[in-house]
């Protein structure tokens, strides 16, 4: 009499093992077995939106002689400044109950409507309070935007040099996260997120 050793991952109905195709179904196709009914997931500990401001004065002689600074801090010729946010660069730093975000924006810089080769880094800081947050805690920032840019004369005095201020308000979101282990009296596994993790390659054996 013979026997069937098809099984529910496979249904090729064959008679004799080894079956290669049941083997392979065997192992790539049927969910993990959890050794736990614990869960790890990610605890939110904090998510607001944050500013940041990018602030940098540079001496009139470094724009050259045809700037003048009025009365009020007018500024002739008109300046303006081009940051470009998609190139800033930034660094989180988390403590105790605080996130520090530092880094640069880089700007280019327009007279009389006429972009110049002069480029500027300029630096931002903040720091946010974020009550429980530390060192292991996972951090993530939305991209940054530019909320407003603001371009201000400091006339001279006494034997100051005037300056041209440039200030470039940034927004971002902060979401600082912890993964912690939760447990489940009803967990149903659906799949492995990845289904090729235990799969050999040539290349690792």
């Amino acid at each position: 009499m013979s026997t069937n050793y098809g099984n529910k991952y496979c249904h090729c109905k064959c008679y004799e093992p080894p079956c290669y195709e049941c083997n392979h179904y065997e192992t790539r196709k049927r969910p993990p077995v959890l050794s736990t009914d614990c869960v790890v997931v990610e605890s939110l500990l904090c998510s607001k939106k944050i500013l940041n401001i990018a602030e940098l004065a540079v001496p009139i002689p470094t724009l050259g002689d045809i700037i003048d600074i009025g009365p009020g801090g007018i500024i002739t010729p008109a300046i303006s400044l081009t940051p470009h946010v998609s190139e800033v660069i930034s660094q989180t730093t988390v403590v105790n109950d605080m996130v520090i975000i530092t880094g640069y924006l880089p700007a280019s810089v327009t007279i009389l409507g006429i972009e110049t080769p002069l480029e500027l880094n300029i630096p931002f800081q903040s720091e946010t309070h974020c009550p429980g947050v530390c060192a292991e805690d996972n951090v993530k920032l939305t991209p940054f935007r530019i909320e407003a840019s603001v371009t201000q004369g400091i006339e001279a005095l006494g034997v100051s040099l005037g300056n041209i201020l440039f200030k470039v308000i940034m927004s971002t979101n902060l979401t600082a996260t912890r993964p912690i282990i939760t447990k489940t009296d009803d967990l149903k596994v659906v799949r492995d997120v990845n289904e090729d993790r235990c799969r050999r390659s040539g290349n690792n054996g």
